[in-house]
């Protein structure tokens, strides 16, 4: 028993003294794990527009705006208070809403936000 004790230990010191060849080894398990993870970040970056291509920002074709997002522009436009809201659709099938706002605390308005969210008229 004590021999196979000897063994383990002599071994153990060997295995240990070679602290460079330890190193090295976790130098390579290190850059085996990370390797993919860069070469994936690196193929990422060359994929960009080009600097001189225009890329329009959060416009969609064929964005339509639902009434939520309509009675957050009317708010930002008049700065008023919402009494009302509602969604009508034209007969060209065009959708519209319709914000009934009160300005100034005294006098009430209708603002109308088309579905691009333009704000088409003030009533």
């Amino acid at each position: 028993m004590q021999q196979f004790f000897r063994h383990v230990e002599q071994s153990s010191r060997t295995f240990l003294g070679g602290g460079t060849a330890v190193f090295a080894v976790i130098l390579m398990g290190v850059v085996v794990i990370a390797l993919p993870g860069a070469l994936h970040a690196a193929s990422a970056s060359q994929a960009r527009a080009p600097a001189n291509s225009y890329v329009q920002p959060d416009r969609r074709v064929g964005r339509v705006i639902n009434l939520n997002q309509a009675i957050r522009i009317a708010q930002e436009e008049s700065g008023g208070k919402v009494l009302s809201a509602k969604s009508v659709r034209g007969p060209n099938g065009s959708l519209r809403h319709h914000v009934r706002m009160l300005v100034d605390g005294q006098r009430v308005t209708t603002l109308v936000v088309n579905q691009q969210g333009r704000l088409q008229r003030a009533r």
